[in-house]
């Protein structure tokens, strides 16, 4: 573990100090800031060792949802380009942890959110608090607490999700996208893809669920990762009060089984467009990521990495990093 992934462990902790050969001076004085529109913003400069850049850490409120936010960027670059990483199920920011440090030697401002009902983020109660048109306006409000006209964003699973459909209906906000493993809504379903989906009919069983995942020390949760993302931390995690009820309402606002009617109308993606797949995904087919290309407007590429899992900022840290300097610029 490097001297970023023990400061990313300790801060998701709730530690605002990080040791590294001896206790660094507090943290600066929180400062608070209010917008219109039910919005306000904590911030707190998170000190770390002379090696690293430091951070701020914001709690943004939206619609009295507080969600945890880093703000990374390297001082001898000033604010850099905004990037806004998104993490999808069962992560967190800690997700980005490959990606942040080679983001900030290269320029961006890479600002990383806990999306709500995981991480340092609220765990609001209730089905409906998790639909994804609540996660858009999160993004959208990030946004604007931060005084971010336009950024781009790099999305997995769930933030893929979310990223699509902020670039659909805020296309203003979205500058470059660059969504993992999840493909575009409207993309056609393949006989393989159902067939791969039934842990999301799974997830639906509101109780059921989660006493079978957290049952003989996780043993069904640790099967279905296949011995890949980060288990232990995630176990930690979701075993916090809701926090795997907060988790699993993703899927059961947005995934619950619906009777049959025709798919809603959304414009195309006018922002550039990078897809990445993962041969060893067990939860997504490529071929819906390939095929969400007819729904964007500008420039599209299709990337495929071999041998990683789904979880591709884990497993093929440099090729990604790679690719996102290549079409982030």
């Amino acid at each position: 573990m490097n001297d970023y992934s023990k400061q990313m462990s300790v801060n998701s902790r709730g530690s605002f100090i990080v040791g590294l050969g001896g206790v660094l001076a507090a943290a600066a004085a929180l400062t608070k800031t209010t917008f219109g529109g039910g919005l306000e913003r904590d911030s707190q400069l998170v000190p770390t060792s002379p090696s690293t850049p430091r951070y701020t850490e914001h709690h943004i409120r939206r619609d009295g949802v507080s969600l945890h936010v880093e703000d990374h960027h390297a001082e001898e670059h000033g604010s850099g380009k905004p990037v806004v990483l998104l993490h999808g199920w069962p992560d967190s920011a800690y997700l980005w942890r490959n990606q942040i440090p080679f983001l900030l030697a290269n320029g961006f401002r890479a600002i990383a959110p806990d999306q709500r009902g995981f991480g340092r983020s609220d765990r609001p109660q209730g089905v409906a608090a998790y639909s994804l048109q609540n996660a858009v306006a999160d993004l959208v409000g990030i946004l604007d607490a931060l005084g971010i006209d336009a950024a781009d964003i790099v999305a997995h699973d769930w933030g893929a999700a979310v990223a699509w459909l902020t670039a659909t209906a805020h296309p203003n906000r979205v500058r470059r996208l660059v969504v993992l493993s999840v493909p575009h809504p409207l993309a056609p379903y393949t006989l393989r893809q159902r067939e791969m989906a039934w842990y999301q009919l799974f997830f639906q069983f509101e109780g059921i669920t989660e006493a079978w995942l957290q049952h003989d020390n996780w043993a069904l949760f640790r099967e279905m990762l296949r011995g890949n993302g980060d288990i232990n931390r995630y176990i930690s995690d979701l075993s916090r009060p809701y926090a795997l009820k907060a988790s699993l309402n993703w899927y059961r606002a947005n995934l619950a089984p619906r009777l049959p009617a025709s798919p809603p109308k959304l414009p195309p993606v006018e922002a550039p467009t990078l897809g990445i797949w993962s041969s060893n995904d067990h939860y997504l087919d490529g071929e819906r990521m390939k095929m969400s290309g007819q729904f964007v407007k500008a420039r599209w590429r299709y990337e495929q990495i071999d041998d990683a899992s789904h979880w591709i900022p884990l497993d093929a840290p440099d090729r990604l990093n790679h690719l996102l300097i290549e079409w982030l610029g």
